[in-house]
Formats: C-alpha cells, sequence, structure tokens
C-alpha cells in the first residue's frame, strides 16, 4: 500500500491545527491566581527578563502544545520578557550547545523542554556555575535544574496496560494476543514500557505475539507500515496493539482501519491525550480506545509562573517549588465513558478511575 506519512495522516484528518488550540478561557485564568505558589502580595524586584527558551524538538505536538501555554501564560501576564526560542531538531549535542549559549549570553532564567540531558552534564555544569536558574519539561530531573514538569510516567504507562488487560477480560478474551510499539529514546516513553512490562508479566495469559522498537526520526511511517506487516502475519489473532503515546497510536489504528478493521476486531491504548487523538475516538469504530491526557499546555504556564516567583520577585526556589519533580495529573480518557466536552481541552475531563471513586461515595 502507498506510504503515509505522518503529516499527510494529520492534514488528511483535518485535526492538526485545531487540535493545538488553546482555549481564551484557560487563557485568561493565567493572569489570575491559577497555581497555589503564586504570591500577588510580593512585589516584582525585576520585571523585563531575558529567558532562553529550549526545545530538543518543536516540531513534536508535545513540545508545540508546552509552548503554547508559555506563551499564552506571558501575554496574559503583560510581562515584557525577551524570550528567545531555539530548536535544537531533535540533537541532543546541540540542545547541549544551546544551553551553553544561553549561559554565555547571560540570561536571566533557562527553560528545557523534551530534553535528553543525560547528554548534556557539562552544560549543566555551566549552569551550576553561572548560577542561573534552570527549570526543565519533561527531561528527568536532572540537577542544577530547581525542578522538572511532567506526568507520572510510571502511573501513566500502570493505567495505560492495566486497562488493556482490564478490556482484553471485559471482552471474554481469558487468552489474548496483542502487539507492542516501544520507545526508549525519551526517559517518558521509556518509563510507560517498563512498566507496562511488569504489568504483562503478572498476565501470562496475555501473549506479546511481536514487538517493534522505534525511533522519533520517522516514527510514523515505522508503525504503520510494522502494524501493516503485523496484520499481513497475524490477522485476526492480534486482540490489541500498546502503542507508548498518541500519534504511534494513530499510526497504528490507521493501519487497522486500511485493512477494513475496527475497533471490533482489534483496540489500540496510546499516551497523551493529544486532541487530533481525542477527537478521533469520537468515532465509535475508531481502534484507538484510550489515553491519559497530560496538561501540555498548564506545564509551559507552570513554568512561566515559577520564572516570575523566583526570579522576577526573587522568591527563594525551594520555597516556591519544595520538591525536584513536580507530576502533573495525567486523566485517563476511554472512548464512549469520560470522553472530554465538546471545546475542552482533553484534560479538563474526569479521570476514568475517578468515576468510580466519585460513584461510591454515599451522596446525602
Amino acid at each position: 500500500m502507498s506510504k503515509v506519512t505522518r503529516r499527510e495522516f494529520l492534514m488528511a484528518s483535518a485535526l492538526g491545527a485545531a487540535g493545538l488550540a488553546f482555549s481564551n478561557s484557560v487563557t485568561a485564568a493565567f493572569a489570575k491566581d491559577l497555581f497555589s505558589h503564586v504570591r500577588p502580595d510580593v512585589p516584582r524586584q525585576k520585571k523585563e527578563l531575558k529567558i532562553a527558551y529550549l526545545c530538543q524538538q518543536l516540531s513534536a505536538q508535545s513540545n508545540q502544545r508546552v509552548k503554547a501555554g508559555f506563551e499564552n501564560w506571558l501575554k496574559a501576564s503583560g510581562l515584557p520578557w525577551d524570550v528567545t526560542v531555539t530548536d535544537a531538531k531533535g540533537d541532543p549535542g546541540q540542545l547541549s550547545a544551546t544551553i551553553e549559549d544561553a549561559v554565555s549570553r547571560g540570561v536571566d532564567a533557562i527553560i528545557v523542554t523534551f530534553g535528553t540531558l543525560t547528554a548534556a552534564q557539562g552544560a549543566l555544569q555551566a549552569v551550576a556555575k553561572a548560577g542561573i536558574p534552570m527549570l526543565s519539561v519533561d527531561s528527568g530531573y536532572y540537577p542544577p535544574a530547581i525542578c522538572d514538569i511532567a506526568s507520572n510516567n510510571y502511573v501513566m504507562g500502570s493505567h495505560m496496560t492495566s486497562y488493556l488487560v482490564q478490556r482484553l477480560l471485559g471482552e471474554g478474551k481469558t487468552e489474548a494476543n496483542i502487539c507492542t510499539i516501544t520507545a526508549n529514546f525519551h526517559h517518558g516513553t521509556r518509563k510507560r514500557g517498563k512498566v507496562r512490562d511488569a504489568v504483562l508479566s503478572e498476565n501470562e495469559n496475555i501473549k506479546v505475539l511481536a514487538d517493534q522498537v522505534i525511533q522519533y526520526e520517522g516514527f510514523f511511517e515505522t508503525t504503520l507500515n510494522t502494524v501493516n506487516d503485523w496484520i499481513n502475519r497475524y490477522g485476526e489473532d492480534i486482540d490489541a496493539i500498546w502503542c507508548p503515546w498518541d500519534e504511534p497510536a494513530q499510526a497504528a489504528a490507521q493501519a487497522l482501519v486500511s485493512q477494513g478493521m475496527t475497533v471490533k476486531d482489534a483496540f489500540v491504548v496510546g499516551a497523551d491525550g493529544h486532541p487530533p487523538a481525542v477527537e478521533e475516538m469520537r468515532n465509535p469504530d475508531y481502534p484507538l480506545v484510550a489515553t491519559p491526557a497530560q496538561a501540555f499546555e498548564l506545564w509551559g504556564a507552570l513554568a512561566g509562573s515559577f520564572v516570575d516567583e523566583i526570579v522576577g520577585k526573587g522568591r527563594p526556589a525551594k520555597e516556591v517549588v519544595p520538591v525536584p519533580q513536580v507530576d502533573f495529573p495525567a486523566p485517563f480518557i476511554v472512548k464512549g465513558v469520560n470522553m472530554p466536552p465538546e471545546g475542552k481541552m482533553p484534560w479538563e475531563t474526569v479521570d476514568f478511575y475517578q468515576l468510580f471513586f466519585e460513584q461510591a461515595m454515599v451522596k446525602e
């Protein structure tokens, strides 16, 4: 069959741009006391800050959404910051170089998003020596960063895989076959995969027919072609496909649909809660059935707010951020159960498992 690229797939679905839209109501809330650490009573010592905003892979939806949240927070706050955005285009070595460049420019603060900081230890030492406050977003925590802002990937991996197990049992498949896509290049997807393996080790009735390790470059095409190969090889024996995040999950779903299969034949689980994927889930036949929705926009807003409180207002970092790893909840979305209301961001829905808790509560 013809090769379909990730860009072509998103454009064909007409959801790429719409999925990155950010609601004005949430943006307006950023100008108020959205976060509990904000101290309106503390005056700003510095309004005009030089910020280095450093991305490892700005083309990724997750990176774009974090950046959108940061920019919307900054606009709503009305602060005259001089922000320089740099994209390393997937190159960890280039990201390290951009960190060193930010240090040499004497910026007031550094924000690193989705970085491979294991490859930037020399640059991080330069940050520490210069005493420049640094925050990271979904990069794993590495000193001298004040904190890393992300979701708890161990929890997400558990929810993704536990639900896969539960759905198979609910379909009466006490002996089931699945295929898995693995991504080890990012700490988050790697952690989800490790938890997946731990959960499956306790559910030996589920057999993994095949696994494919993917890299970020060409992930959509690789997943699409791999799943097509699996369908040709295993056919109806495939009950489910586990994917590390939503875009490979969409590629897997696209392969199933192209071969005439629906969610009744095989289902897919993903992660991130990207709006294009969640919109596809509204189609009852679409194979993607579950995804934890990460609040990427709020991460970007929180990073900006932390910089304002610590650098702008001069508050002690540990007073503002008491722990080095800030884990945001990622509501688990299940098709047909707790889909977000139209016009809302996916992370604004109620978590799937929270629904059971609320149902169990005695209401007077």
